[in-house]
């Protein structure tokens, strides 16, 4: 599956622009497979006690965003992405300090507050000439990194734990991959495009986490699954118009 989603999210990149791109790579393509597997292999309550690591992974990745923006302003992708994950990191470890002073509502609700505020401030950088560098066999490298990421991800679930493995099932990967590559090849307008597609969708996707939290001790993984992914392309599609909206 891993494979065919981001040869898809990058199809759909280069076909309707960085920002749609952005926004299809925000739906939760690693997080729902990664979360199936964890329910299916260690339990819904494993599952349901993850979230709020996932939370606390979000708000990582809105660091990673920033933190990568305004490095490739001045820097090459490389030394951006490194300067990006470490704000990631530096991040997740210190609100993993918190982590047990918040209970799952408190933490959905931080997510959603931080990711609204950052899509507020994300810098607007000006269109400079495109670079239109390529990269040859790009699609078949993204294809590598995210499928051995999300096998690692599961595999080692038992031994992190719920908390870490919740935190690291949004850990910046189809981010990274995204944004170095636009990075490479468009520079850090079409980088800055791509990131705020993402932080535009972060609000569905923290909501499809919440609802898991909520449904799949109820209901079959199907049904939770399913209902939480409608939500999460309406949301989606509600937050794309009001960017468009207030944009103008």
């Amino acid at each position: 599956m891993m494979p065919i989603v981001i040869g898809g999210v990058t199809l759909a990149s280069k076909k309707w622009g960085n920002l749609v791109g952005g926004m299809i790579a925000s739906l939760p393509w690693i997080a729902g497979p990664i979360m199936l597997f964890f329910t299916l292999e260690q339990g819904v309550d494993f599952t349901v006690n993850s979230i709020k690591g996932v939370m606390i992974g979000i708000i990582g990745v809105l660091a990673f965003c920033f933190a990568y923006i305004y490095s490739a302003i001045k820097f090459k992708w490389y030394l951006s992405l490194l300067l990006a994950y470490l704000a990631f990191l530096t991040t997740t470890l210190l609100l993993n300090c918190i982590e047990a002073l918040m209970g799952l509502n408190a933490w959905f609700a931080s997510t959603i507050a931080l990711s609204l505020i950052g899509l507020g401030i994300f810098p607007i950088l000006e269109k400079k000439a495109s670079l239109n560098q390529t990269l040859k066999y790009d699609i078949y490298l993204r294809m590598i990194i995210i499928t051995v990421f999300v096998a690692l991800i599961t595999y080692l679930a038992k031994i992190l734990g719920p908390t870490w493995s919740g935190i690291l099932t949004p850990f910046p990967i189809i981010t990274a991959i995204l944004s170095a590559f636009t990075h490479y090849t468009q520079g850090a307008y079409g980088t800055s495009i791509i990131l705020r597609g993402m932080l535009t969708g972060f609000i569905g996707f923290a909501s499809f986490l919440y609802l898991q939290a909520i449904l799949l001790p109820i209901y079959p993984i199907a049904i939770a699954f399913g209902l939480g992914f409608l939500v999460n392309i309406l949301l989606n599609l509600l937050m794309r118009f009001l960017v468009k909206r207030f944009a103008k």
